[in-house]
């Protein structure tokens, strides 16, 4: 066992820096049932479907580059699973810094809002 006594848990935060977030996200987007296989959950990790456009360097960056790409979104920012939409810093969209910047992630997120709730009102859920 190439973990020995340690939990899975453990295992992937030392090995791979599975912590916080990261390890949240794959538990919300993989079945419980891969967590018990490593080498399904190796499998599914690879194929996640996280496509980069481009990466540019943290040090001149005041707020990161790159996110979810446009072409990948509805009009109302739902991406192509349903009922998940993205807003603000999470969109592939270079801007000037500051109040341009401030000002697209209220209006996406106002836009993505408007989305989710007809998305859930089209859904029977609202």
């Amino acid at each position: 066992h190439p973990r020995g006594a340690r939990s899975l848990a453990s295992h992937l935060k030392s090995r791979l820096r599975l912590v916080g977030i990261k390890s949240a996200l794959l538990h919300e987007l993989l079945p419980k049932v891969v967590f018990d296989d490593a080498a399904a959950l190796a499998a599914a990790i690879k194929a996640l479907p996280i496509r980069l456009a481009a990466a540019r360097p943290l040090d001149e960056a005041i707020s990161s580059a790159g996110g979810v790409r446009f072409e990948g979104l509805s009009a109302q920012l739902m991406t192509r699973l349903p009922g998940v939409f993205c807003a603000g810093e999470m969109l592939d969209w270079e801007a000037p810094t500051g109040g341009y910047l401030l000002h697209a992630c209220l209006a996406t997120g106002r836009q993505a809002g408007q989305g989710a709730c007809a998305f859930l009102a089209c859904d029977g859920r609202a």
